[in-house]
Order: C-alpha cells, then structure tokens, then sequence
C-alpha cells in the first residue's frame, strides 16, 4: 500500500499580505475619510474641520498630515471615493439586464443614479453641489474615477445606437456638435486612444440626457420638488420615459410604467 501524498500547500498569494502598520495606516485613513463624510452631512460644503477630526481621534492636528498632506488632499480623495462608489452602483445596475437589452440598461443606470444619490447625500453634494469654498480638486486625481462615472452611462448608449434601439437622427442634437478637452480625457480608454465610439453627436445626447436626469435630482435632493408632488418615484419614472423618448430610443423599448420591475 502506497503511502498517502503529502497535503498540497496552498498556492503562493501574488499580493503580499499587509504589515501592521500599512494596516493601522488604512484604518486610521479611513476612520478621517468617514469623520469627513459626517462633518459634511451634518454640515454642509466647508464643513469639513481637521482640527475637529484630530479632537475627535484624540491625536494632534499634525498627526492627520501624516495621511492627507492637505485640507484639499482629504477633500479630493472624498471626491474620488464618491466617483468610485456611484460609479460601481451604475455598472452593477446597468448588468442586472442582459447585454442586449439596451432600454433596459439605460432605464437601470438613471435608477441605480437616483437610489446612489438620495442614499449617498453628501457625497452628492460633494460632486454634484455646491463646490467646498476653495477646493479645485486636480484633474489628475479626480479624472479617473469621474471617468469610470461618465463611462458607463455614454457605452450604454452608444451600444444602444449601435444596435439600432436608439437613433441619434430622431433627436434635437445637431451633427455638427463637437466635444471639449475635458470630455475626451474622461472618455479615454487604457489603450491610450479615445473610445472610437463615442461620436461628438452621441456624446452630446448623452450629455443632455445625463443633464436632465442630473437636474431632476437636485431638484429633489436640494430644492422642494417632495414638498411640490406626493410621488417623487412616480415622476422619476415618467422623467427617465421622457429622457429616453428625447434619446431616440425607440418607443416600443421604453419601459411603460407597468414595466417599472426591468
């Protein structure tokens, strides 16, 4: 009888494990990030304090340098954070409906922006509202993360043109459009070129779409459009219907309210 095989030892990991003190350096970064995000929430742009942060993590408001260089340093990783978190809600709502199911897809990313958003208010209004009073977050380090954001929503689309679910000669946007810097850099693939499907046209649809829908819910987060109507979701719907008419989707594919489970 053959001795038995020695247990296989487990396959080397490529990614080494944390020392402790990268580990205690994430968490005490994170704990400052989420002190930061409640300061917002409790008050508003510009209400981020370090020294109250330092009070509350009982170190030295010089200690916090250690991990954040600056006020605005702190400020730009919550903006990056915020871009990376609804831009993953986004790409997880947009993969609930199969790839083909073009409406479908566009229907959950306005949805999955919306839950995003009335979940998330300070970060919302982090990226989306009131600037904090001197903050210019550098495009290097936003840019990324605000380009995995705008991704998702302009390939929905544009896989929609594609497909002929959706047709840009049915819409009020003008051929001739032509996109600024700032969209193409957001727009950039890892290739190293621009994304050869995102035409100034559609780029311009996707911009007035993602607009409208962008209005809609700071009316409904900042303004008083819950105090105007009983069914804020109700309108979000007819809104999302009326967004995608304005697309050129085609009729027979935009969810009717009877189709609000797709």
């Amino acid at each position: 009888m053959s001795p038995s095989a020695p247990p296989a030892l487990p396959a080397p990991s490529s990614t080494p494990p944390l020392s402790r003190r990268d580990e205690r350096r994430l968490a005490t970064t994170a704990e400052i990030k989420a002190i930061a995000r409640r300061q917002l929430a409790e008050h508003g742009p510009g209400g981020v304090s370090l020294r109250e942060i330092s009070r509350e993590m009982r170190m030295a408001s010089s200690a916090l340098y250690r991990y954040f260089a600056s006020y605005d340093e702190l400020i730009t990783a919550l903006c990056v954070d915020a871009y990376d978190s609804v831009a993953d809600a986004l790409a997880a709502a947009r993969d609930t409906r199969p790839a083909d199911d073009h409406a479908g897809r566009w229907w959950q990313v306005c949805h999955a922006y919306r839950r995003w958003s009335l979940d998330n208010r300070p970060d919302f209004a982090l990226i989306f509202g009131t600037p904090v009073p001197g903050h210019h977050a550098p495009e290097s380090a936003t840019g990324p993360a605000a380009g995995r954001f705008a991704t998702v929503p302009f390939a929905v689309y544009a896989a929609a043109v594609d497909a002929g679910a959706a047709d840009p000669d049915h819409t009020q946007v003008p051929p001739s459009l032509e996109t600024g810097d700032l969209l193409r850099q957001l727009l950039h693939t890892d290739t190293g070129a621009d994304t050869p499907h995102y035409p100034p046209r559609l780029a311009g649809i996707t911009l007035t779409a993602w607009a409208s829908i962008l209005g809609f819910l700071v009316t409904e987060i900042f303004g008083s459009l819950p105090q105007l109507v009983t069914d804020t979701e109700q309108l979000f719907r007819a809104h999302v219907r009326t967004v995608m008419a304005g697309m050129g989707f085609q009729p027979t594919l935009i969810p009717a309210d009877a189709d609000c489970h797709r």
